[in-house]
């Protein structure tokens, strides 16, 4: 039960949520996206289990070698990435899902030759489209690109900010350079901006008041601010996965920087994770389909059914509630995501079902 006390947190977090949401809208000046997102909200006012965001990875392939990579797989190598008409396919269906919002992602995207066509693509059926990158790509002409193609948020990946730490993090020299300046440039065409960085044993809360304030220099919209996953080469790296005392240090930075930038995935401790609220799905390089990006649970495959199938079944299916954290870092909740994975991709339910209802303390 939430205490009074936090109401006006929780309406300030609504405010700040819309405000967003309807300055994307402004800047989109699309009149079918306006007509997707209300569709939306006609679903899910009528009960209907409707993803807020799909992510969808491109490509594989990166130039950066972080050793907490969750799109680290083991078929990264062998994969057998989706065609630039599999992907608009897969756009298309994401438009009849329901879902208003489109994160394209990787590895890194702008190494797909037929990028600006795709952000295009999704812009003109009516989807918000953004792109989450590493920075190193982002020249004159790519953004310029971007820009032409109706990209509405383009989001850069800062592990520190040092210049030399954040380039041996990622493994690759001169990309702290790049990824600033291609701020600077996005910001010259209009493209709203958001610094991705994560929170670690090792950072909290120097590093990020240092990545704050480099923010604020580079005059982002915003800061999306994620923590260790036990995911992708961090798979059973459980000693690195934040404790419940760990997200309150975590969420009292955020208050006592009380700074409209930085945004939690888990506010409070009573903050349920998008996969048990069905706000998000996520579609692999190769047309896998997942909870979640840091979830490697496939529940299906739109090179084999469509995706609004796959969604039906994860949805009906899905019985969790997890609140405050990931449920990847706890192992009962893991093994019932696993367990509900299975019976989704089998297209057979067990007697009872699945539930993964096993809560954060």
């Amino acid at each position: 039960m939430r205490s009074l006390g936090d109401w006006p947190q929780s309406l300030e977090r609504a405010f700040r949520t819309l405000s967003r949401g309807a300055r994307l809208y402004f800047k989109n000046g699309s009149g079918r996206a306006w007509v997707q997102g209300t569709s939306y909200l006609l679903r899910r006012l009528s009960g209907r289990a409707v993803p807020l965001s799909v992510c969808l990875a491109t490509t594989y392939r990166c130039q950066c070698s972080c050793p907490n990579c969750y799109a680290a797989a083991r078929e990264r190598e062998s994969a057998r990435e989706m065609s630039t008409e599999e992907v608009r396919a897969v756009i298309d269906q994401v438009k009849v899902l329901g879902a208003i919002h489109l994160n394209i992602t990787g590895g890194e995207p702008l190494l797909r030759e037929d990028i600006f066509d795709l952000v295009a693509y999704a812009h003109n059926i009516g989807l918000i489209t953004r792109i989450s990158t590493n920075g190193y790509l982002l020249t004159p002409e790519r953004v310029a690109a971007l820009h032409r193609a109706g990209l509405n948020q383009c989001g850069i990946a800062i592990d520190d900010a040092d210049p030399a730490t954040h380039d041996r993090l990622r493994g690759l020299p001169g990309l702290f350079e790049r990824a600033t300046q291609g701020f600077r440039l996005l910001h010259e065409y209009g493209i709203e901006s958001r610094l991705m960085t994560y929170a670690c044993h090792g950072n909290m809360p120097p590093g990020m008041e240092r990545i704050l304030g480099l923010a604020r220099r580079l005059g982002v919209r915003s800061v999306h601010m994620n923590f260790p996953y036990a995911s992708g080469l961090w798979a059973e790296a459980f000693d690195e996965v934040f404790s419940a005392d760990d997200m309150d240090q975590l969420r009292r930075f955020q208050g006592f920087m009380k700074s409209p930038l930085v945004l939690l995935e888990f506010p409070t401790p009573e903050a349920r994770c998008l996969v048990a609220k069905k706000n998000f799905v996520y579609i692999n390089a190769s047309g896998k389909v997942t909870p979640c990006p840091v979830v490697p649970y496939v529940i299906g495959s739109v090179r084999d059914e469509p995706l609004t199938s796959i969604w039906k079944r994860h949805a009906d299916l899905l019985r969790m509630d997890y609140r405050g954290n990931c449920p990847m870092g706890e192992p009962a909740a893991r093994e019932a995501l696993r367990a509900h994975a299975a019976a989704v991709l089998s297209k057979i339910p067990p007697p009872g079902g699945v539930r993964a209802d096993v809560k954060e303390t």
